[in-house]
This record gives C-alpha cells, sequence and structure tokens, in this order.
C-alpha cells in the first residue's frame, strides 16, 4: 500500500499527524512566549542543557567523579537521551509534505542549518565509541558543545536582535578595528624583533616569538614571560600598550552608540508606523533599505507617503 493508498484509507488519522508534526514543528522551532506549552519544553530543554553541562565539568573533577561517577554517567546519558528525541522530532516535523523526494530534500536541507549542526554534534558520543572506544576527551568535547544549544533562545531575545543590527550596521567601521589591530601586532612584534634580538637571543629569537609578546602587550594582558630590557625597547613597549588600549577601547564605544542610535531609531520606525498606520514588516523593511543606501531620502518619503495613503484607502 502506498502513501496516497494510506492517505486515502485513513484521512483523519493523517491529518490527526499532520497537525501533530506541525505543532511540534512551531514548538520547538518557531515558539510562541505566550504559548505556555512551548514555554515549559524550552524551559525542560535549557535546563538538560546546563544539567549535562555541569555533569560533564564535575566529572573531570577526581574526587567527585569516584565518588559519584555512576550518578554523573546517569544524569548525562538521560540528557543525551533527551538530546536525541529532540533531534529526531526537529527532522521528522520539519517538513508536511506528500512527496518523498520532497521530503528527503527538505530535512537535508533543515539539517545544515546552524542550531541543527550544533544538535547533531551534541549527540555524536553516542555514536563515537563504537568507532573509537578510547577517544575519552572527544566524547567530553562534543558532549559539552551542546551548551552551544542555548545560543537557539538568543534568536528571541531584543537585545540580541538590537546587537545583531548594530554589528550589521558598523560592520564597516569594525572591519577598518580589525585591520588597525593586526597591523599593530605584526608592526609591533618586527620592530620589537629588530630592537631586543641582540640583547634578548632566546626570547625574542624570531618575528613569530615577538608574535607572542605583541599579542599580549596590544591586549594589555601582559603574562611577563617575554619583555623587552633595552631602554627603546621598553619605550616601544610603552607606545604598543597604550595605543592597544585605544584601539581596543573604540569598539565599545561604536557599540554603546549603535545601541542608542538603534533604540532611537526603532522609537522613531514605531512612531511613524503607529501614526500613519503602517504594518510593522514593511515600515522596518523601508527604513533598512534607507540605511543601507538602496534608496534615497526622497524615495523613502515618497513610499512613506504612498503606503500611508494605500492604508488609508485599504
Amino acid at each position: 500500500m502506498g502513501r496516497a493508498d494510506i492517505i486515502q484509507e485513513y484521512p483523519r488519522v493523517y491529518v490527526k499527524v499532520n497537525s501533530i508534526k506541525t505543532r511540534i514543528h512551531y514548538i520547538l522551532d518557531t515558539p510562541a512566549w505566550h504559548d505556555r506549552t512551548a514555554v515549559v519544553i524550552h524551559g525542560i530543554l535549557a535546563t538538560v542543557i546546563l544539567a549535562n553541562a555541569i555533569a560533564i565539568i564535575l566529572s573531570t573533577v577526581r574526587p567527585i567523579a569516584e565518588h559519584h561517577g555512576d550518578i554523573l554517567t546517569i544524569i548525562m546519558n538521560i540528557c543525551m537521551a533527551v538530546f536525541v528525541c529532540e533531534y529526531g522530532l526537529r527532522m521528522w516535523a520539519c517538513t508536511d509534505t506528500h512527496n518523498p523526494v520532497r521530503m528527503i530534500t527538505d530535512r537535508v536541507r533543515y539539517a545544515f542549518h546552524l542550531y541543527l549542526i550544533i544538535d547533531l554534534i551534541s549527540i555524536l558520543p553516542i555514536f563515537i565509541p563504537f568507532f573509537f572506544p578510547q577517544a575519552i576527551m572527544i566524547i567530553r568535547l562534543f558532549r559539552l558543545s551542546s551548551i552551544f544549544k542555548l545560543g537557539r533562545f538568543t534568536r528571541y531575545s531584543e537585545s540580541i536582535v538590537q546587537l545583531r543590527r548594530v554589528i550589521v550596521r558598523k560592520k564597516e567601521i569594525f572591519a577598518i578595528m580589525l585591520f588597525f589591530l593586526v597591523f599593530i601586532i605584526l608592526f609591533s612584534s618586527t620592530i620589537m624583533y629588530v630592537v631586543e634580538y641582540p640583547a634578548q637571543p632566546d626570547a625574542f629569537s624570531s618575528i613569530p616569538a615577538a608574535l607572542w609578546w605583541a599579542v599580549m602587550t596590544v591586549t594589555t594582558v601582559g603574562y611577563g614571560d617575554i619583555i623587552p630590557v633595552t631602554p627603546l625597547g621598553k619605550l616601544i613597549a610603552g607606545f604598543v600598550t597604550m595605543t592597544g588600549v585605544l584601539v581596543l577601547a573604540l569598539p565599545s564605544a561604536i557599540m554603546a552608540t549603535g545601541f542608542i542610535e538603534e533604540r532611537e531609531r526603532q522609537k522613531n520606525v514605531e512612531l511613524k508606523r503607529k501614526s500613519q498606520g503602517i504594518p510593522p514588516v514593511l515600515a522596518w523593511k523601508l527604513d533598512e533599505l534607507k540605511e543601507k543606501g538602496y534608496i534615497t531620502q526622497e524615495e523613502y518619503i515618497l513610499f512613506w507617503y504612498q503606503l500611508s495613503g494605500d492604508e488609508k484607502k485599504g
């Protein structure tokens, strides 16, 4: 009996299964936070992820592992079972097509999403012992990767959304800052090698060796394992340290300014939308087009006028 025959034979059962599949997909992938069931399920998943991470961390402490190793193993196995069930449900509920070929292609496409790759990595410890029985560290590493599953919840945070917008808007400035940072590190390591090599041939034996000093100095960590001893080297080191502080402080100021601008922009768009009755999606898209330079200020005003006029007519 083919799939079409099953659908015709048991239409109510199929509709019921399909509705369950749709419900699972919405709960796991696009939850509405006014939905109590979705909130409870995602709360349980977050608790399981944290419990798994804590159990893995404690299992590396020898006294705890010796006295409570069995309990920790049970906790990790239960968490792994939950992860497997979650991954299976996500893959099963991600498509509702009747076409067998589309079912496969939809699931393959869905499986290559970032969070699904993380989900897959987090359940790999189930299979690794069959191929690499002694790879305990790899198993622990993959198990601990489940902590990244918490990143899925950041999609629903307004602050994270604003942070993403700020980074996108300021990406050119961040790219320039990164370029300057790399340039300072390379330049300072090269000049320090030239200055300090005669006095410290072991410490500053090459430019790559001086590169370690440059990274530690620019980031103001300064472990002290490699330090300049010549007067000129100390003078250069002081200059590099101050330059590193300035360069690393700029992104924080840019982020703070970007957040303020994003807040003001959000308020302005919301006020315009409410006053003219324009749908939120259209308002945000229109404002984004102007910000990216795809439309001019005149076109921006004209689109707002046309949209508000259409809404009033509708």
